[in-house]
């Protein structure tokens, strides 16, 4: 991390300020990057935080962010290329951890085949920790009541009073 901090940062500031983040980001190189520092990004919050609270975001935490993205960004990536854009959700992200909902377009993968395609860039990609598991009776049950509009009608057998 010290090296990735004194090649953006050279033996200048430590310290990221509003005005300096999208050149800090291009130095990094991914200007883009700075579109995610905002209080609605999964993980740009914190920086998007500390930024208006204190004005500016420490050098090492800013790289470390980068970084994480970064990784995330190659994941997503390989995922959508092993099974198309539309195969491919992201269901949840914080910081380091993300959760993928894949689907295959004959809706069935394999647990084998993302075994195999998980541990083949495991350690490429800085994976620490990665589980696989088909979707549960409780995640289908969830996702239909999400979807369920709310009854409007009166249920027959239960006596209401106005």
């Amino acid at each position: 991390m010290e090296y990735l901090v004194h090649n953006i940062f050279g033996n200048g500031s430590e310290f990221v300020t509003p005005v300096e983040l999208e050149d800090k980001c291009r130095a990094f190189g991914n200007a883009q990057l700075a579109e995610r520092v905002t209080a609605s990004h999964p993980t740009g919050y914190s920086l998007a935080a500390a930024m208006e609270r204190d004005g500016f975001i420490r050098a090492e935490a800013f790289c470390s962010w980068c970084v994480e993205e970064t990784r995330f960004d190659d994941l997503n990536d390989y995922l959508v290329r092993a099974f198309g854009a539309s195969q491919v959700v992201v269901m949840e992200r914080q910081n380091d951890f993300a959760r993928f909902k894949v689907r295959s377009s004959n809706n069935e993968v394999k647990l084998s085949k993302m075994f195999a395609l998980v541990e083949d860039v495991k350690a490429k990609m800085h994976i620490r920790e990665y589980s696989v598991s088909q979707t549960t009776l409780e995640q289908i049950f969830n996702s239909f009541a999400s979807q369920q509009e709310e009854e409007q009608g009166f249920a027959r057998g239960v006596f209401q009073q106005e």
